[in-house]
């Protein structure tokens, strides 16, 4: 009888990365940390208004949890040549251990104030920003770049489900068993990513900076390859967009939640599940479409959706609307995270690959002015005004950017070579 697999090529390709012991074990350690995110999103947005009833409050502690990706940036390409890949994700790895573990005991003797949300939501989004571009960094050392969108989409499906399990699971654990809870199970999610990282194997990767040359060095060589390469250049300047405009509106959800769409708890969190949904549902249209349409033309169509369908979901006040326009958005959202990253790794070499990814997250960096500012605008006008006035902005840019930089529709099919 013919399995399964042989009769569907498409599933017998994107299965393929399994077959490898360290994609497993990453992709597992990776499936953790993505639900760890997602839940620390909702519950420390929800944490910080309980604590002080503000939106901008929310928005400042949302500033110091991105305010490092910018000078992380510069000195993830010099890091991981230094300390090795493998070495600095289990690092990172371990810091976002100690920082949930820290929050549960301040919570536990009742000693949690707003500074020490802000300074812990810097250290994990130090660890983050070298963190996410290192770990996809791994990927064509393990899987080749041949199998780099095959590695991307298993991934990605399970961070979707993160996404999805992750929101609506906060919610709950928040209704039943406090903050306090919901850390503690952050804790326990952590140190079982942390230990699937130890299992990976040991041996040496190779090198990717020139013998000799200084982290400065190393740096402008980055920013030089990047400005020459059209397509990497078009997804930094709409990754920079994105985030400066688009994405600090996660850090608005618990207003809309509660103040526009007369939510609790549970409502965020089936609010941020929306977008896991929308995330998972956009997979399957990349995979559907990935042996007929470019990353480019995918990664740009896909960030104008998500501003479309953000700048509805401003203007609206019905919640099951609201929840559904997100979901749409989270298609979008999907298409620009996965292209992001499958652009570089395809079309960077693989002396430049570290450096490239680390250029994205300078991109990802102007986050915690977005965050700022969006804050300023929902403080001053009003949570859908500041949305609704940011989208709409973002989707005209992603238009510019994609008829100057015109090689980013010509990049390579996401498929298996």
């Amino acid at each position: 009888m013919v399995g399964k697999t042989e009769r569907l090529p498409w599933l017998q390709d994107l299965l393929a990365p399994l077959a490898i012991p360290d994609y497993r074990r990453l992709v597992g350690s990776n499936t953790l940390w993505w639900q760890t995110l997602q839940m620390e999103m909702v519950v420390m947005g929800w944490l910080v208004l309980e604590l002080t009833d503000s939106t901008w409050a929310v928005a400042v502690v949302g500033f110091f949890r991105t305010a490092p990706m910018i000078p992380a940036g510069f000195l993830v390409g010099p890091i991981a040549d230094r300390f090795g890949r493998r070495p600095v994700i289990i690092a990172c790895q371990a810091i976002n251990l100690l920082m949930y573990a820290l929050i549960v005991l301040l919570l536990a003797m009742r000693l949690l104030a707003l500074w020490h949300l802000a300074a812990i939501s810097f250290v994990l989004g130090l660890a983050w920003a070298i963190d996410f571009p290192t770990r996809r960094a791994l990927l064509p050392d393990m899987v080749g770049k041949a199998r780099i969108m095959d590695a991307l989409l298993l991934e990605s499906f399970a961070g979707g489900i993160s996404r999805i399990v992750g929101p609506f699971l906060a919610g709950l654990i928040i209704v039943y068993f406090g903050a306090l809870g919901c850390f503690l199970v952050l804790t326990a999610l952590s140190l079982c990513a942390l230990m699937l990282l130890r299992t990976l194997t040991q041996s040496e990767l190779p090198r990717t900076a020139t013998p000799g040359i200084s982290a400065w060095s190393n740096i402008l060589e980055g920013f030089r390859y990047v400005r020459h390469n059209e397509p990497i250049l078009a997804v930094i300047l709409i990754t920079l967009f994105m985030n400066l405009l688009i994405f600090p509106y996660m850090t608005l959800l618990p207003t809309f939640a509660r103040d526009i769409l007369r939510q609790g708890p549970e409502g965020l969190g089936l609010l941020g599940t929306a977008t896991g949904m929308g995330s998972f549902i956009g997979l399957l249209v990349i995979n559907g479409l990935r042996r007929r349409v470019n990353s480019g033309m995918m990664y740009a169509v896909g960030s104008f959706f998500q501003c479309l369908g953000l700048v509805a979901f401003a203007a609206s006040t019905f919640y099951p609307l609201s929840w559904l326009l997100l979901l749409l958005a989270g298609i979008g959202q999907s298409c620009f995270a996965l292209m992001q990253s499958s652009i570089i790794l395809l079309t960077a070499s693989d002396e430049m690959r570290d450096r490239a990814m680390g250029t994205v997250m300078i991109g990802i960096g102007v986050d915690p002015l977005g965050k700022l500012q969006t804050g300023f605008l929902a403080e001053s006008y009003g949570a859908p005004i500041a949305l609704g006035l940011q989208a709409g902005l973002s989707a005209l840019l992603v238009v510019g950017t994609t008829l100057l930089l015109p090689q980013l529709w010509k990049t390579p099919r996401p498929a298996v070579v």
